[in-house]
């Protein structure tokens, strides 16, 4: 039984690593800068939270995302997984495509030329790929990854005992007597 639980152990914890660095990744990426503009004496920097506005809610939707998985059970997360799917796909496909960089109708003027950087976005995109790898993961394998207190929901029935020392401190933990053999 140790080893079947271990890999769905590891799946868990490799599923929470992936969502963190992934929210590491989306909201350092919407403090570095996207876009540096110079002219002359002036110049101006284009951070990603000014370009792409949804990077910090996806950083905290992913680590809300941590406290689901740790909560729901199995079919839920692999539910949860196709939304974070949905999420990081939707997030690439922008960032991708340029659209961040789309500043018509923004209230941030060219100073001078602007340049792109690559760090920002390659941040995101980082942040994008690990949030798609973690959901991948809690669809294939979500329905088998252990859930936190599940130790401790209730029961249908009683399970048997394997060993007495076992039924000696269940007893005691329910409040029964264990000696006195009723």
């Amino acid at each position: 039984m140790a080893d079947i639980q271990r890999p769905a152990k590891r799946s868990l914890l490799i599923v929470i690593a992936l969502l963190v660095l992934s929210a590491i990744a989306f909201w350092g990426a919407s403090t570095l800068a996207w876009v540096e503009m110079t002219g002359g004496r002036m110049s101006h920097t284009l951070t990603g939270a000014d370009l792409a506005g949804w990077l910090v809610p996806l950083a905290v939707l992913t680590l809300a995302a941590i406290a689901a998985v740790l909560a729901l059970p199995g079919v839920v997360r692999q539910v949860l997984g196709v939304g974070l799917a949905v999420a990081a796909l939707l997030a690439l496909t922008l960032i991708l495509s340029g659209s961040p960089y789309d500043t018509s109708g923004s209230p941030y003027q060219p100073v001078g030329d602007p340049e792109r950087t690559l760090v920002g976005p390659a941040a995101a995109v980082a942040g994008g790929l690990l949030l798609l790898a973690a959901a991948a993961l809690l669809v294939m394998r979500g329905n088998r990854m252990p859930r936190l207190g599940a130790k401790y929901s209730a029961p249908g029935a009683k399970s048997p005992a394997r060993d007495p020392d076992d039924d000696l401190w269940r007893a005691l933990s329910e409040g029964e007597d264990p000696t006195s053999g009723s």
